[in-house]
């Protein structure tokens, strides 16, 4: 696996499809791959996509902050989902409809008024306060996940821990028994797969969320009969203002809370855990001092993104820099290359908990759309490394060698096996 940040020869459209495609020597590090695409305009084109790469800092920011005409939906309009589709057997082409039409009720894949409605009905749940309230809770799944890695006599932070608790945290925010948490993270690793879309992922996922919609909509059903439900739910359906989430706009809400905040999360823990091994002064600066934890975790963000790119689908001719993009063309912010933007962070490659502007980076995109989970996924980054390097300061990882799997957005390691050393 590549670790080192060189660069190789020219922009190489096979790569770049072998990338989208997930290939899993491809996605293991593809930061040398950004550093080619990021030079001269920034702005590349994939033909196999087809799509058009943006991947410079302030591009990326211009696009996310509405400066251009470029629509959200990107998954089911433009020549990127046209051309998924003419991929996919004709027999499932009633699937991609179905599926993708369901996800057109996310708030992150709506504009304008549609999405400034969705927006202000979940604020009501969002709470800056409410979010902190889950704090104590994620503690203490923390402690009782690490407490059963001691237990395990080959400890893996991945498997035992950061594949664990994002799931456990969105069950106590949504609101559902945490007894059915290991059928929610398989119907979540299933939707995750969608974004390297084939026949395969999009049957299984089409099933998990069907599944979901089920579940959500026997739940809706008990809180309309009975009054009783989760408070979030409550907050919700809600006609305060009179506005409220219709049902499916509900379950989608549900789903892309579930999606959101377990998988990105789990990279974030993931991620984090293997570059601070790798680099191991910085894991020794948070151990002397546990309290630069909170600006490492957006150190950790920007350096080894967890969301590594978003599609979007050009409303209207315009043009970026020396290129022409026009309407129904699909553009790929690339949050990823971004966040290694030597024009906005020095020496970007370079993993440094104490740099100054680590918060600029945007994987957690910027603007009207910016993350509506951030808070959250930033409290678990707090807590879970704050624990590892007070109990476990001379903590290893046992292996260099990380395999990568999942999506090219969401590339995940695999396992990260540990010799957690001496208690703290």
């Amino acid at each position: 696996m590549t670790t080192m940040d060189t660069v190789d020869p020219a922009v190489d459209d096979a790569q770049i499809s072998a990338f989208f495609a997930a290939d899993p020597e491809t996605i293991a590090w593809p930061y040398p791959m950004y550093e080619r695409w990021r030079e001269g305009s920034g702005v590349v084109r994939w033909q196999g996509g087809p799509a058009t790469l943006i991947t410079h800092h302030a591009d990326v920011k211009a696009v996310m902050a509405g400066a251009y005409p470029i629509g959200q939906n990107a998954y089911r309009f433009g020549e990127l989902a046209e051309g998924t589709m003419r991929r996919l057997p004709a027999a499932q082409h009633e699937i991609f409809f179905k599926v993708l039409d369901f996800e057109g009720n996310f708030m992150s894949r709506q504009d304008a008024t549609g999405h400034a409605r969705l927006r202000r009905i979940s604020s009501r749940a969002f709470t800056a306060r409410r979010i902190e309230m889950l704090r104590e809770s994620i503690q203490g799944h923390v402690d009782d996940l690490v407490d059963a890695m001691l237990e395990n006599p080959t400890p893996d932070v991945k498997r035992d821990l950061a594949n664990q608790l994002p799931v456990r945290v969105i069950v106590d925010l949504i609101g559902i028994p945490q007894s059915d948490r290991d059928m929610i993270w398989e119907w979540s690793e299933a939707i995750g797969a969608l974004f390297s879309l084939d026949e395969t992922s999009l049957r299984k996922a089409d099933e998990a969320i069907d599944a979901f919609r089920a579940y959500v909509g026997e739940m809706i059903h008990h809180l309309r009969t009975t009054g009783e439900g989760p408070e979030l739910a409550r907050l919700l359906l809600d006609h305060r203002d009179n506005e409220a989430m219709t049902e499916d706009e509900l379950v989608a809400m549900y789903l892309l809370i579930l999606f959101g905040g377990s998988e990105t999360t789990t990279n974030l823990l993931g991620n984090g855990f293997a570059a601070l091994q790798r680099n191991r002064d910085q894991w020794d600066l948070l151990v002397d001092d546990p309290g630069l934890v909170r600006g490492a975790v957006e150190e950790l963000i920007r350096y080894d993104s967890p969301h590594h790119y978003l599609p979007r689908v050009v409303e209207e001719d315009f043009r970026l820099h020396d290129v022409e993009l026009r309407a129904g063309q699909t553009a790929i912010v690339v949050m990823g290359a971004a966040n290694r933007d030597d024009s906005v962070f020095d020496r970007p490659g370079v993993l440094d908990v104490r740099r100054a502007n680590k918060s600029d980076h945007l994987s957690f995109a910027f603007g009207a759309h910016y993350c509506l989970g951030a808070a959250l996924a930033r409290i678990e980054g707090e807590v879970v490394f704050s624990t590892l390097v007070q109990r476990f300061p001379e903590a290893r990882l046992l292996t260099d060698d990380l395999t990568y799997g999942g999506s090219a957005m969401l590339r995940a390691i695999q396992s990260l096996p540990t010799d957690l050393g001496p208690r703290g």
